[in-house]
């Protein structure tokens, strides 16, 4: 069997859709652009390798000794220190856990949320499996596997308005509303919310005034805990009107901290997705004994992420990232360069591209001032059942976990397909309520590579009009 053959057989067992595409990358020609997965190329190629990578020594004989599986205390100090500046909140050590992935930080506190307050400690009763999660839709489709195939909970999409003015736009009704009707139809209430901020595959900053509306009614209202998934905070450009609040930062945090938590890492805004390195931050009783592991005689548990852990290799290699310098000891820290440096880059790309699609007239869904994150949300709804026949090329052996508009997979294949060879992701893989919109990261490549895409998805569009 040739490793291609090996490769393609593995895609077809994939269930989610965007990962099968990060991997089909391998298979696919050197003239194919893939925007589809969310990762971030700006800041290494600008400085974190010339700065950081290039002067990395060997492995030292420390690091091929088994290490805590939840980071040691340096590399949690380190990653609290920069949360602390990004978060405009103290964030204390003790109160970060890392694991591998921000996938497995939400899985670890999935089960950890399922095991119940010890006496005398604040917090609802626990999850338990089938519990609702509610999620603000479209949303990545991660939060499916890491919620729904090991924790057993079950997701359930908060479905935004797709179209008029206020389209895509979070709001407390939507998600009232999703919490009700659950209840009605399960009498059942939900028991988490998860909320990502920046967001994905939308890039806005949910605003200080929305965000304390939510939290004020999740506390006062319901027995829900809060997960804020905040892996893409860095990701600002500049002339945002609303700038990001993490959740750490709003007055429900200080009223009841036991019931919000959030998730962040290294992979989007730092652009080292294939680290798969990320952390809980949470000073929730349940939450720290299923990071820590327990010992006690009623009930004996291994740490979390021992299933999943920040590897002695991870350890070495970010303790150098978050420890560099710019210009010798004593100097700015590069990672505090780094993110300066990556608002630079991330406002020009998003410039760049967003020219280049007012000019190719692609629509796509922002209101001036919004944050973009990494994404455009392209809107080929116009596109859809304009069929010229069958996509010029095989289908994917593989397909989402759940149905997809036929017209919307059509448009997909048709795109990716000679001569145009531009993968985008659609929107109902990440659970849009209607076909027709796409995800575009625009910091998977540089903007000129973007904008060459941008051009080959103009004329292909052209062709069906």
């Amino acid at each position: 069997m040739t490793v291609s053959t090996e490769l393609a057989e593995l895609l077809s067992r994939i269930p989610d859709f965007e990962q099968a595409l990060a991997l089909q990358r391998d298979l696919e020609p050197d003239t194919a652009i893939n925007l589809s997965v969310a990762e971030n190329v700006l800041v290494y190629q600008d400085s974190m390798q010339k700065m950081v990578f290039d002067h990395i020594d060997l492995l030292p004989e420390k690091y091929i000794h088994y290490i805590t599986p939840y980071g040691t205390p340096e590399l949690r100090q380190e990653v609290a220190a920069l949360l602390s500046k990004a978060f405009d909140v103290e964030v204390p050590w003790a109160d970060v856990f890392g694991a591998g992935g921000v996938g497995s930080a939400l899985e670890c506190l999935a089960f950890a949320l399922q095991d119940a307050p010890r006496e005398g400690e604040a917090g609802p009763p626990p999850l338990k499996e089938g519990d609702a999660v509610l999620l603000p839709a479209p949303y990545w489709q991660g939060f499916n596997w890491s919620f729904e195939q090991r924790p057993k909970l079950t997701c359930v999409p908060v479905p935004l308005a797709t179209e008029g003015p206020e389209r895509f736009r979070l709001t407390l009704d939507a998600i009232r509303e999703e919490y009700w009707r659950y209840y009605r139809v399960h009498a059942e209430y939900p028991r988490l919310l998860a909320l990502t901020n920046p967001h994905n595959p939308l890039g806005v900053n949910y605003g200080k005034e929305l965000l304390d509306e939510i939290y004020e009614w999740v506390l006062s209202e319901t027995e829900m805990h809060v997960i804020s998934d905040e892996i893409y905070c860095h990701s600002q450009v500049d002339g945002v009107r609303v700038p990001f609040t993490s959740a750490f930062a709003l007055d429900a945090y200080r009223q009841a901290p036991e019931r919000i938590h959030v998730v962040w890492g290294f992979a989007k805004d730092f652009g080292l997705s294939g680290f798969r390195t990320g952390f809980v931050v949470s000073n929730y009783g349940p939450v720290r004994r299923a990071m820590l592991g327990t010992a006690g005689i009623e009930e004996k548990k291994h740490p979390m992420p021992w299933f999943t852990p920040v590897d002695s290799l991870k350890h070495y290699v970010l303790g150098e990232l978050l420890e560099s310098t710019v210009n010798g000891a004593g100097a700015e820290l590069y990672t505090t360069y780094a993110m300066r440096r990556y608002k630079e880059l991330l406002s020009e790309s998003f410039e760049k591209v967003r020219a280049r699609l007012v000019e190719r007239g692609i629509e796509f869904v922002h209101t001036e001032g919004d944050n973009p994150a990494q994404f455009f949300w392209l809107d080929l709804t116009a596109y859809l059942g304009k069929r010229k026949g069958e996509a010029p090329c095989e289908p994917q052996k593989f397909t989402p976990s759940h149905e997809m508009d036929p017209d919307e997979q059509w448009l997909f294949e048709y795109l990716r397909c000679e001569p145009t060879e531009v993968t985008l992701l659609p929107g109902q893989t990440m659970h849009c309520p209607a076909p027709g919109f796409f995800r575009l990261c625009f910091t998977a490549y540089q903007s000129d590579v973007v904008c060459q895409a941008i051009d080959r998805v103009a004329e292909a569009l052209a062709q069906l009009k």
